[in-house]
């Protein structure tokens, strides 16, 4: 979204180099404030799993919308959808990590985690912005949407999973001496 965000609203609405510093401060105060004041009490609330499929839901409603916004206070709305999902899902989703692998595991699965989202952070951003230029203005959007939409699917029964962590291997018992 980041990407190709400043592209759609040139298109749509003029807005240029020049205006477009208060949309990035926007998105990124609303992930701040639900990060900072509100991730906690949802957690408590909804619990990692579902307040993730919540994230995730809010996310691609934001990203289907953005392309399909008729003015800039609804534009507004739908935009706000985005760093409120990512906000509500990547905590949450890190934090399920954190709870079903095994703890001798989970640098690794962490590490893997880190190296897909930098891979993303990478390779979405370039395959937007040609999409962008290439297949339509809401093609990366609704490309975006329908991805994440995609991944609500592979979290649908983690419930089941929190709290079943193992731990490592215990060592041993030592054998009793000979004397």
């Amino acid at each position: 979204m980041n990407a190709v965000l400043p592209l759609l609203l040139n298109v749509k609405f003029q807005v240029t180099e020049k205006t477009f510093d208060f949309s990035t401060f926007y998105v990124a105060s609303i992930g701040v404030v639900i990060r900072a004041f509100l991730l906690g009490t949802l957690v408590e609330w909804f619990k990692e799993p579902r307040l993730s499929r919540i994230g995730m839901a809010l996310l691609a409603v934001g990203l289907f919308s953005m392309p399909l916004s008729p003015s800039v206070p609804a534009l507004a709305i739908t935009v706000a959808l985005v760093p409120i999902g990512t906000a509500l899902t990547f905590p949450c989703v890190t934090g399920l990590l954190s709870q079903i692998v095994p703890e001798h595991e989970r640098g690794l699965y962490m590490g893997v985690q880190q190296t897909f989202g930098g891979m993303a952070r990478v390779l979405a951003p370039r395959s937007a912005g040609w999409a962008f230029d290439h297949l339509g203005h809401g093609v990366p959007f609704l490309t975006g949407g329908v991805i994440v939409m995609l991944t609500i699917f592979l979290g649908l029964d983690m419930e089941k999973y929190r709290g079943t962590v193992t731990p490592p291997n215990e060592p041993p018992p030592s054998l009793p001496s000979a004397t």
